[in-house]
């Protein structure tokens, strides 16, 4: 707090300051700045109303004091050179204005004690308090920061400030933050001269609860190694930093404004970049990825061009044993023995095509070493699961006797094995009927039996634990029901599965529609995830056996 006297003093200069017209002052103010802005870089004593030169403390310049441990705002290197987005965004200013700014970082309460006593024109990195407000004019804030109250991980049951009694708690001397501390009741404050200094006890264990601004802690937290040890419990008021000067100064103040007004928005964002960084996840290896594409791209290519080449023969086939039938009137022997090359060639496309999806599967399985991000080369793999779901298919037509259709239910029940051996979970039970179904209907029910059982492993159950899942597959007339249940947490808060973009549940949605099938979910608790689709009467497929 500041001294009775200090505080008589700036009221004097308050009430010498209300003899100045306001538009006087504003006048002046903006051709300072346009003297400023036309002049010659070289430190020039420039004049305000009155006839002062400017710079109270070096006459035609500027002196700003500020913290000088509060990254990426304001720090020191080490040669002791103020870095940081506040001596940038100075310099900036020095260049729109013409007005020489001299930076000096110091410890806070230092900082702040130089400023109210005269020893330097502007205070920057500071937030705007009822105490502050009758000695400092402030401008615009030009950052909003949370404060949060960190506390050792062994602590629990702090969720507020009034639950900060009895707690012994670190602060920064001078720091806002301790006003609001004591109005909520806390009265054991230690104060220490700077953030780095209460990181540093806390990494050697002598403090326990202490609050940060949120930019600094979490700097300092991961430059000492010690994030894992503290979590945020709740967060005050927060605040936002902006720059001051001392009332009777209204002329400075404006310059200071006028002159950041005038600094181009992408210069700024410029500053912010260098000092804040990039988002990890807006770099993306476009080379890579068109590797992998092209090679994902030309196995497709190749798969199409042979699945077309034995479609072709199948139909050449399929036709000249029709014109043999109906034209020559083949005997019956002549006929089955026809008949028979038709289906080893069919079995024969399948198994290739089997095949073909499982080199398909190995080249995926070649691109994921070139991966080093584990989002990417999860996407390769759930690609190759559907990939194994499709080849199952094929696998049981070329086992088959039937080559239009399969048992729908055996193809489930070989597609969740093959899920559950693939991820390790036992714990997945398979209650499956019997239904026969033609390759267009039963392609993409295998697929969306993958993807619902697939989303039931990954999500169900957090942290890694395993827990029940169950299959349900059931056929009543012609309407065919698949039912993928668990017994986790359900959807996020928030989420709706008709219009998450994720790939899995877009995948859902898409073969849901194609066989005009009914969708829903139902939960929490638990995920119950219901398939309802109706097969024709006229779409032909062999007899069902079990029924």
């Amino acid at each position: 707090m500041s001294s009775p006297r200090r505080v008589a003093r700036h009221q004097t200069a308050k009430n010498q300051a209300t003899l100045v017209p306001p538009f006087v002052v504003a006048l002046g103010a903006s051709l300072l700045l346009l003297a400023c802005s036309g002049g010659s870089s070289k430190t020039a004593a420039f004049t305000l109303p009155g006839g002062s030169p400017y710079g109270r403390v070096v006459p035609g310049c500027l002196v700003v004091v500020c913290d000088d441990n509060y990254p990426p705002y304001s720090f020191l290197d080490p040669e002791g050179r103020p870095e940081g987005i506040v001596p940038d965004q100075w310099k900036a200013w020095s260049a729109i204005t013409g007005v020489p700014a001299d930076v000096r970082p110091m410890p806070w309460s230092r900082a702040i004690a130089t400023f109210e006593a005269g020893g330097a024109d502007v205070l920057d990195t500071v937030f705007e308090t009822p105490p502050r407000e009758r000695i400092y004019d402030f401008t615009r804030a030009y950052a909003t920061l949370s404060v949060p109250v960190f506390i050792h991980r062994g602590i629990s049951g702090i969720s507020r400030l009034s639950d900060l009694r009895g707690f012994r708690i670190a602060a920064k001397d001078g720091d806002a933050a301790i006003d609001q501390l004591k109005a909520g009741g806390a009265s054991d404050i230690v104060t220490y001269p700077s953030y780095e200094a209460i990181i540093r006890d806390a990494a050697a264990q002598n403090v326990k609860v202490f609050t940060i601004d949120k930019p600094p802690a979490l700097y300092f937290l991961y430059k000492y190694g010690i994030e894992k040890d503290f979590r945020i419990a709740f967060e005050l008021s927060g605040g936002q930093f902006h720059r001051a000067v001392l009332k009777g100064h209204p002329s400075t103040l404006a310059l200071v404004e006028l002159g950041f007004e005038a600094i181009p928005a992408r210069m700024i964002a410029s500053i912010d970049e260098r000092w804040m960084g990039h988002r990890i996840d807006e770099w993306v290896d476009f080379k890579l990825i068109a590797s992998i594409g092209s090679v994902v791209l030309l196995a497709f290519i190749l798969l199409l061009v042979l699945a077309w080449t034995l479609r072709r023969r199948v139909a050449l086939a399929t036709a000249d044993l029709r014109d043999k039938v109906l034209q020559l009137e083949m005997s019956e022997s002549r006929t089955k023995a026809a008949l028979a090359d038709k289906n080893v060639l069919l079995k024969e496309v399948h198994h290739r095509v089997k095949n073909n999806m499982q080199v398909m599967s190995s080249l995926i399985e070649l691109a994921t070493y070139d991966l080093h991000d584990e989002a990417d080369r999860h996407l390769f793999r759930e690609t190759q699961e559907r990939i194994r779901a499709m080849a199952q298919l094929h696998e049981l037509l070329y086992a088959s006797d039937d080559l239009s259709s399969i048992d729908a239910g055996e193809y489930i029940d070989a597609v969740v094995a093959e899920l559950a051996y693939g991820h390790g979970y036992p714990e997945i039970e398979s209650v499956t009927g019997h239904g026969k179904l033609d390759i267009d209907h039963a392609v993409p029910l295998g697929l969306v039996a993958n993807e619902l059982v697939l989303n039931a492993i990954k999500y169900a159950y957090a942290d890694g634990r395993h827990g029940p899942i169950r299959v349900t597959f059931a056929k009543a007339g012609q309407v065919f029901t698949l039912e993928v249940r668990d017994e986790g947490g359900g959807f996020p808060p928030g989420l709706d599965p008709f219009t998450c973009q994720s790939m899995g549940l877009t995948l859902v949605r898409s073969l849901a529609g194609q066989l005009k099938a009914s969708l829903g979910f139902e939960g929490p608790p638990g995920l119950v995830a219901t398939l309802g689709f109706e097969v024709a009467p006229d779409i032909e497929v062999a007899p069902d056996p079990h029924e």
